[in-house]
């Protein structure tokens, strides 16, 4: 097995980040019934029942990576896809082709133009229990996360109510997290998270599809020929 490639997997730090709290978000992504004028306390609770009772999802996204020490912003695009319990999988199409693959167990990590792939087991990249619970469907927001409803501050947020969520057991990779949730459909349409550096991650999505019964073979990665097999770094405790 070859030596992880620094330079060339750097992004993946980001993109490990965003598969454990993609998670999460793409899980709360549909509200029963449109509300209005109702406390936080019921507005947790109702993404709590949509988190119980979601079996798949798959949808489109837009993600922003903004790296504050650089001052740069990088946009990707592609599909995301999860089924209960822990399968994930991200499909960047652009501006490079990526894939994140986990079946629950394993976790692959593809970057198309290096002809590289890193697999890990999942247990080993998330050793904290809020991930663990999570993945596994047990995850409560209540019971995880600090829970505010603050006023929006960046962009297209007049539209919905925007809640903050602060993990009560700390992450190496996570300080604040947003769920924007649109005042009328009660869908979150879109999440942004900083981490302890400043940096942000933005993630918009499209056209959500829920419990439809995806293949457990999207969730399989097989390794195309004449790709290297990259031994993953050291994890963080958390």
């Amino acid at each position: 097995m070859k030596k992880l490639l620094i330079d060339n997997w750097r992004p993946m730090g980001i993109y490990r980040f965003t598969l454990l709290f993609g998670v999460v978000l793409t899980l709360l992504l549909s509200f029963p019934n449109p509300t209005f004028g109702i406390p936080l306390e019921e507005i947790v609770a109702k993404v709590q029942g949509v988190y119980q009772r979601t079996k798949d999802f798959k949808a489109e996204f837009i993600q922003e990576s903004t790296l504050k020490s650089l001052n740069k912003t990088q946009v990707a695009r592609g599909k995301i896809y999860f089924k209960n319990p822990g399968k994930l999988r991200w499909d960047y199409y652009h501006p490079t082709k990526q894939e994140i693959v986990t079946d629950g167990k394993t976790l692959w990590m593809h970057i198309s133009q290096d002809k590289q792939v890193m697999i890990s087991e999942l247990s080993k990249v998330y050793r904290s229990n809020t991930s663990t619970f999570f993945l596994s469907g047990m995850g409560n927001l209540k019971r995880d996360f600090d829970i505010q409803l603050v006023q929006p501050t960046l962009n297209n947020e007049e539209k919905g109510y925007l809640l903050k969520l602060v993990p009560k057991e700390p992450q190496s990779n996570l300080n604040e997290l947003f769920l924007l949730v649109d005042r009328v459909t009660f869908q979150v349409a879109e999440t942004y998270f900083y981490d302890f550096y400043g940096n942000i991650i933005r993630i918009r999505f499209k056209n959500p599809v829920i419990n439809r019964g995806l293949s457990d073979s999207i969730f399989v990665f097989t390794i195309p020929k004449g790709v290297d097999v990259i031994e993953p770094p050291q994890m963080p405790q958390n």
